[in-house]
């Protein structure tokens, strides 16, 4: 690729640099397993950029196509790199992947002292994007026999059409490879044979992050007190993020003794219309994949 500013390249992602960006990640407190990040590059392995400075890598970014949408995630800088433009230029790189994709949108999720770059490259507010974590409280539920049950592989195509309702794009690839690598935390709500809800969830380093989790209203509930019942014997904390626009998420996870513990800003650069309906979001995938 064109080299930027005389000292800096950018190229794509090989396997050989999983072990760097893992630990780039890890340094930043974010929780992903090295498993995380290669679920990233499998995902979408045109779509992630290394910048390189001496022949030694000093940031990267990942980027995945989801139809006519795209996402940006995992931007990191070296902190000794950091002001000098590498951050834009990786930017630079996966938007033009996306667009050449065919991406009619962008998105991604910002913490407050990155929102400046992301503005000056066409990206707009949009909405908050809320975290909380906690060990949640073990409530006794009125069972609505067979109304939830663990995903199977053949229930996952139906699972991504309905998600696709709500996120505004189809995200099969990703949510096969949850499934794969986290079955026993996987769980989807039908009435009338039909999916009404489901929520997933993987390890992280220090505990458990819950999404995607998507549901009417009436299920979120029964899907909730289903999952942390699966995970009661399991170490660590909860942790999960979703669109401050759903305020009925907020009060379930609060009333399950979780705690607000911070936000990020959800952004978007290109078209703005038919984008889902984020309200019965209740838990995203992570920053990095919505």
């Amino acid at each position: 690729m064109e080299p930027l500013r005389k000292s800096i390249m950018i190229r794509r992602w090989t396997g050989a640099d999983i072990d760097y960006v893992s630990e780039s990640v890890s340094r930043e407190g974010w929780g992903h397993t090295r498993r995380d990040v290669e679920r990233c590059w499998k995902l979408e392995p045109n779509g992630c950029f290394i910048a390189e400075s001496e022949n030694k890598p000093v940031g990267h970014v990942f980027s995945v196509i989801y139809g006519k949408i795209g996402w940006i995630g995992l931007l990191i800088v070296n902190p000794e790199k950091r002001g000098l433009g590498i951050g834009a230029a990786l930017m630079e790189a996966a938007i033009s992947y996306l667009e050449e994709r065919g991406a009619r949108a962008i998105k991604l999720e910002a913490v407050e002292k990155a929102a400046p770059l992301y503005r000056r490259l066409g990206f707009v507010d949009e909405f908050d994007s809320l975290r909380f974590c906690g060990m949640p409280k073990h409530k006794d539920q009125p069972r609505r026999k067979g109304i939830v049950s663990l995903i199977r592989e053949n229930d996952i195509l139906e699972i991504a059409e309905f998600d696709a309702q709500h996120f505004g794009a189809n995200r099969l690839s990703v949510l096969k490879s949850l499934h794969s690598d986290f079955s026993q935390y996987c769980f989807a709500a039908k009435e009338n044979q039909h999916v009404e809800g489901y929520i997933m969830a993987r390890k992280t380093l220090d505990g458990l992050w819950i999404g995607p989790w998507v549901c009417n209203d009436s299920l979120a509930q029964l899907l909730s007190s289903t999952l942390f019942e699966s995970m009661r014997k399991e170490a660590g904390y909860l942790r999960l993020g979703f669109p401050a626009l759903n305020e009925n998420a907020r009060k379930l996870v609060e009333e399950s003794g979780f705690q607000l513990v911070g936000k990020s800003i959800h952004m978007i650069r290109g078209d703005r219309k038919n984008q889902g309906d984020v309200t019965r979001i209740y838990g995203i995938v992570g920053p990095e994949k919505g």
